[in-house]
């Protein structure tokens, strides 16, 4: 009897340490996911997760290759999965292939580790994936078609849901519109744990979709603004873009409350406008006018509707709008206003012109997006060149600009040099500013120089404590149009960052570049001032409809120094290409957004 209580007692042991040190199960899970390739496709494809009793080794399929960060990845998502599980991973090996038409790609990045961590995760849990549900990586590798795209993609697929990382607003109100006609839900997930209730949840079980922006309010630390008269017309122009955000709104909120996701979208640009009109009381017109204008980006997705929209026909629309914009005559009382509008026109025609050449690499929705941010910089052109209109004054020569216009390209194209890291924007900058002195627009040349000089300087140095720098150049404010106008911005970017207890870099940033402006506004009055007269007889604009002509000393220097110039970016620029940056084909399809 006792022989047979001990008997028992061992075998409850045994099966206790069973349940405390489970065997590694053999189980086979699988996921669909959306994902670059290497060679810049991508698709919805299946992530497979086997898991079987051996010594903890990791196992990659060879078809397609792989890249080593998405082995990394693979060992990161294996160490979760058994770390949060509580399994030993000694005692399992795990192995990961994708199916999928690949081609003769490969497939890199760190992005799937969230959906590969699931999938190890339900095979060692013995739970169930779902095969109605596309993941989306979190996207750190980059996107070929964007959320939208994509997920009109997995519904095709006959995925009911599409989980997302995040969500742009403007993803939100398309998904919010399509998926009613197409079927599907978007989700944004921000966490593993979210997108495991989804995955994880029986097949029969519904999910609305997830999206819920919430506007922040102004800092309470943000101080009263005082309104001169620069700041109190560039109000007006500020005033113009929040009104036309507010209408476009209005004019959408039907379509937007089509959902309780759109209702949520519409509350939320309402608050956001609200505060924008708050901004501009409190002396702020730039913050409000910026803000307005990335928002009325997305607000011109709400009247696009399920029904889409004619990529070549917004082209036209833009084109046409670009084609409007006439230049403004120049005084020294309009010069800064109308250097403002020559910089939003000059913005307004390279996004469109790139744009065009980049289409066929991005989703029709991008390619939308981007042609939304030309039509907006052309209004906000021709906006400020109607300030300068009303402005006036005698007639000034911007010829009296060419020298200084060498001297600030050549200095911002030095700090570019021997650049261990490079500020692509500001190289973008600096191209728009070769592209104005070649015209003849040396005020807007002087300007992108700056700004590209400033922002390279800035990527490329070091500042110790970045907190004490903004709040010394916030000091003492500005006394430029175009320097007062960014200070104001620089003023909002610190108080924001002082409120949220992070860095203010891109404080320190505006409030270096509104500094540097009050010194190149003063170095272009000046100019103007005093050396027109020689800056004409040195360098004659050529007419438009000039032949040849001989072109002095002064003018051979220049051409020389421009073509160094863009000889000296060629591997920088070829750089760019190779990330996505550069010319592609210009397909002669008509492209339909649906």
């Amino acid at each position: 009897m006792a022989n047979a209580r001990i008997v028992a007692a061992m075998l409850a042991l045994l099966f206790l340490s069973q349940l405390c040190f489970p065997a590694c199960p053999a189980a086979t899970r699988k996921i669909y996911l959306a994902a670059v390739t290497g060679e810049e496709t991508g698709g919805v494809f299946q992530l497979v997760v086997e898991t079987r009793p051996g010594n903890g080794t990791i196992y990659s399929a060879i078809t397609p290759k792989t890249g080593i960060a998405t082995q990394e990845s693979e060992e990161a998502a294996v160490k979760y999965a058994f770390s949060s599980t509580g399994l030993d991973s000694r005692e399992c090996d795990v192995l990961f292939k994708m199916l999928g038409n690949f081609g003769a790609n490969s497939v890199d990045g760190p992005s799937a580790g969230g959906a590969m961590a699931a999938a190890t995760r339900a095979a060692l849990l013995n739970k169930s994936i779902r095969q109605d549900v596309v993941i989306l990586p979190d996207g750190r590798v980059g996107e070929v078609g964007g959320v939208i795209e994509k997920s009109l993609g997995a519904s095709m697929a006959d995925a009911k849901y599409f989980l997302v990382p995040s969500l742009k607003v403007h993803e939100a109100i398309m998904a919010s519109s399509l998926g009613l006609e197409h079927e599907f839900r978007v989700i944004e997930a921000r966490n593993l744990s979210f997108a495991e209730e989804i995955l994880f949840s029986d097949h029969s079980k519904d999910f609305s979709p997830a999206f819920d922006p919430q506007s922040e309010p102004i800092p309470e630390n943000l101080t009263q603004i005082k309104m001169d008269a620069d700041l109190g017309r560039f109000a007006l122009v500020a005033k113009e873009v929040v009104d036309s955000l507010d209408s476009e709104v209005r004019g959408s909120s039907a379509q937007m409350q089509r959902t309780a996701e759109g209702g949520r979208l519409y509350g939320y640009f309402s608050k956001e406008i609200g505060k924008y009109y708050s901004l501009l009381s409190l002396g702020y017109p730039f913050t409000s006018a910026n803000a307005a204008f990335l928002l009325s980006i997305d607000a011109h997705y709400a009247s696009i509707g399920p029904e889409g929209a004619d990529i070549e026909d917004k082209a036209g629309e833009v084109s046409g709008c670009i084609g409007g914009i006439g230049p403004v005559g120049k005084t020294a009382e309009n010069l800064h206003w109308a250097i403002g509008g020559d910089l939003r026109g000059l913005w307004a025609k390279n996004k469109l012109n790139q744009t065009l050449e980049n289409r066929d690499l991005q989703g029709g929705y991008a390619t939308l997006r981007d042609l939304f941010f030309a039509q907006s910089w052309c209004g906000i052109s021709k906006s400020l060149y109607a300030q300068a209109e009303d402005i006036g004054g005698k007639g000034a020569d911007e010829t009296a600009l060419a020298a200084l216009s060498e001297e600030r390209l050549l200095a911002a194209r030095e700090a570019f040099e021997g650049a261990e890291k490079v500020d692509y924007d500001a190289l973008w900058h600096l191209e728009n500013g070769l592209a104005a002195n070649g015209s003849g627009q040396y005020g807007a040349a002087i300007y992108e120089a700056t700004y590209a000089k400033t922002m390279q300087g800035i990527a490329g140095g070091k500042v110790e404590n970045i907190t004490l720098a903004a709040e010394k150049l916030a000091t003492g404010g500005r006394k430029s149009l175009w320097g007062k106008i960014y200070y104001g911005q620089g003023a909002y970017l610190l108080a924001d960052a002082k409120g949220r207890g992070t860095t203010p870099l891109d404080a320190y940033r505006i409030l270096l570049y509104s500094q540097e402006l009050d010194d190149v506004a003063l170095e272009i009055d000046s100019a103007l001032a005093g050396q027109s007269g020689q800056a004409e007889a040195a360098i004659a604009p050529l007419p438009q409809n000039a032949g040849r002509q001989e072109i002095g000393p002064l003018g051979m220097a220049s051409s020389a120094l421009l073509a160094f110039s863009v000889f000296a970016f060629g591997f920088a620029i070829i750089y760019r290409l190779a990330k996505g940056w550069g010319n592609a084909r210009i397909s002669k399809e008509r492209i339909i957004v649906k």
